[in-house]
């Protein structure tokens, strides 16, 4: 029989500490009182099988530990042999990638069962679970009369698979001793290694992390190994020399490499890679050409950040300046997928959890920046570091409800629908909005989704115009409210106010009627609000030379390139642009028309913008839109981002609910008048 790791941590746990309660190993190992129980029993059976005294305990639930395990199991520092340990099943796979990693010889079963001490039997187990840990670095460990057992697949995944082996055996009791025994490492290399990166700190004034310093001369001992051995880098092209050989790590790399002859470029520039991941600098980072860059990167991530979760960080220079320092190795770790997995981080996910889901929604400029995914582990790093400082702070971040929008249109529309949702529900964290497509392919976790089309979801569906008027808003938040927390509110339902009019008065106009009460119990939007909101306004876009009159067009399709010309003119747009609209909106269709009164046709920025612009087409006769109505106005947008031109889009689906204003436009007989129209109603 063996011993499972759950079981094997317990032991361990209660043998170093015999006074620790039932509660509290449940607590730690997040158990049920019956799982407790269960270890033990296969714990008493393990010490049985092996002749150790089992572990009893008292009425009252105390433990009672033979002074003999506690002597046996106890972290002697005078006693140089690993021995006494007990190795898990996962510390023991760990070993035999060890093993494969650097043996000189051809290796067999008999091998492993005599450098771990365990029968064949188990060895196979062991293997299995080596198995699987190797096979998530795209290597496999396979077996031939003739070689014996090897790992197969390329050195670069081999050196990240060693490397992150030799972090987690070197974290185990009296790991450096099963470091040297299973890669054949001597007392006396390391030592060596050891005093060249004192010296290494001191010439080139480079301060290496504590914890990394001291597993750093096993892994450059481990790779300088099978560099002596011809295992060399066939697959690093994507390591770039110009990036790595000005930095201070790679004379560094040179100070450790200088007794050894013939050491090719690329496992120089290698060696350099692990310095890279393992220090701190406090002059030089990176490039001085690059730094501007990544601190620009982080400065957006941060200031994403401070929208999304509705702060403003206090002290942020410095809190930057940590970050930038903490991105000097993290930069890359992450550029060149050598992350390791952090255990540690696991509490802290559940201490920051509102804190790290904002975060992993605010990092893309740094993402961009990198030119790849950022890993979990180091989207941690940075909560860890937001998180911190806003404890320190005084701040604290309340986790809110999360939604998800999804609109089958453009990005113009669904971006402002996304804002209209925002303003009007500031109680939720929303995603940035999703095409269908998107939705449907991504694993969010969302409490609720908005959008104009039915979806299929386990989830609160809320289906919602793309265009909405103020006393839908108010409907819509009414049935929000109620649903999600169980509010309700003094919204007035009109049909209902309605019915007791009629039975008092005789109603002559009742669709005047119930749009008068309509805009009387509407929420009030104040015009002054919204000129005062940042951004660019829309008659800084819509001008008189950007605006035609005409009196009428033969189709859709010419009226579409009628509207652009003024863009197309004055170079915001290309005529590709005009041609991927044309091919998006074959006709007009609902869902580019505000209110029944303007058609705001649009196609994606990288179809042909140079920059933010809007144009309008006046068309006195008008186009047929469904059954009996016309469309006389269109407005072309042409958009650069989601954000910049997102006001005075906001102020034209304003200027669409005003029938008395847009009827004002249909009269106007030139670009002039209908601009001081529009500037008038804003």
């Amino acid at each position: 029989m063996y011993l499972d790791e759950r079981s094997n941590s317990i032991l361990k746990k209660v043998v170093g500490n015999p006074d620790i309660s039932n509660k509290e190993l449940e607590n730690k190992y997040r158990l049920s009182r019956r799982q407790i129980s269960y270890s033990f029993s296969k714990i008493n059976s393990w010490l049985k099988d092996n002749n150790y005294p089992t572990i009893t305990r008292t009425n009252s639930g105390n433990f009672i530990v033979n002074p003999i395990l506690i002597e046996l199991f106890a972290d002697n520092t005078e006693n140089n042999s690993p021995t006494q340990y007990i190795p898990s099943e996962k510390e023991r796979a760990e070993f035999i990638i060890l093993i494969l990693l650097s043996s000189e010889e051809e290796l067999s079963l008999i091998h492993f069962s005599s450098a771990l001490q365990v029968s064949k039997n188990t060895i196979l187990r062991d293997m299995k679970a080596a198995q699987k840990m190797v096979n998530q670095y795209h290597l496999e460990i396979a077996y031939s009369r003739m070689h014996g057992y090897d790992v197969v697949g390329t050195e670069w995944n081999k050196r990240r698979l060693l490397i992150d082996v030799l972090r987690g055996v070197f974290n185990i009791y009296k790991g450096e001793i099963y470091i040297q025994q299973f890669v054949q490492l001597s007392s006396a290399n390391i030592e060596k290694i050891k005093e060249q990166m004192v010296e290494v700190e001191n010439r080139l004034e480079l301060k290496f992390i504590d914890e990394r310093i001291k597993i750093l001369p096993y892994i450059i001992a481990a790779l300088l190994k099978r560099i002596k051995k011809g295992n060399l880098l066939k697959d690093s092209y994507h390591i770039h020399y110009d990036e790595l050989s000005d930095t201070k790590e790679f004379e560094a790399a040179e100070i450790l490499i200088q007794d050894i002859e013939n050491i090719p470029k690329e496992e120089r520039l290698f060696i350099t890679l692990q310095l890279l991941t393992s220090n701190v600098l406090t002059s030089q980072f990176l490039t001085e050409s690059e730094l501007p860059h990544l601190k620009r990167a982080l400065r957006d991530s941060l200031e994403l950040f401070e929208k999304k979760a509705c702060i403003i960080f206090k002290e942020k220079d410095a809190l930057l300046d940590r970050l930038v320092l903490h991105m000097k190795p993290a930069y890359y770790r992450i550029k060149y997928a050598l992350t390791t997995e952090y255990s540690i981080l696991n509490k802290v996910s559940e201490e920051f959890e509102a804190i790290h889901f904002i975060v992993k929604d605010s990092i893309k400029p740094f993402k961009d920046y990198i030119g790849t995914d950022i890993p979990e582990n180091e989207i941690m790093f940075i909560t860890i570091f937001i998180g911190g400082h806003l404890i320190n702070s005084g701040e604290t971040i309340s986790f809110k409800k999360k939604a998800a929008v999804v609109c089958p249109n453009g990005v113009s529309i669904s971006r402002l629908m996304e804002n209209t949702l925002r303003d009007l529900f500031p109680e939720f964290y929303f995603y940035q909005a999703f095409s269908i497509r998107e939705f449907e392919k991504l694993d969010l976790d969302y409490d609720l989704v908005f959008s104009p089309v039915p979806l299929q979801t386990e989830k609160h569906l809320f289906i919602v115009d793309q265009f909405i008027t103020d006393f839908e808003k108010r409907q819509l938040r009414q049935r929000v409210m109620q649903v999600i927390f169980g509010l309700n509110s003094s919204v007035v339902k009109i049909d209902q106010l309605m019915h007791v009019i009629e039975k008092h008065a005789d109603i002559h106009e009742r669709p005047g009627l119930e749009k008068a009460l309509q805009e009387y119990f509407s929420l009030k939007v104040a015009t002054e609000e919204t000129s005062t909101k940042k951004g660019e306004q829309l008659t800084d876009f819509i001008t008189s030379d950007t605006i035609q009159v005409i009196e009428s067009v033969s189709s859709w399709q010419e009226a579409l390139s009628l509207a652009a010309a003024p863009l197309l003119e004055q170079g915001v747009i290309t005529e590709q642009y005009i041609t991927a609209m044309k091919n998006q909106y074959t006709e007009m269709t609902p869902n580019i028309v505000l209110r029944l009164n303007v058609a705001i046709p649009h196609a994606r920025p990288d179809d042909g913008v140079h920059k933010v612009g809007m144009s309008l087409l006046k068309i006195k006769e008008g186009l047929l839109f469904k059954e009996n109505e016309r469309i006389h106005l269109i407005v072309v947008i042409a958009a650069v981002d989601k954000n910049q031109h997102l006001q005075a889009l906001l102020q034209l689906m304003k200027l669409a609910e005003k029938n008395e204003v847009i009827h004002e436009i249909k009269n106007a007989e030139d670009a002039e008048n209908i601009h001081q129209l529009i500037k008038t109603a804003l």
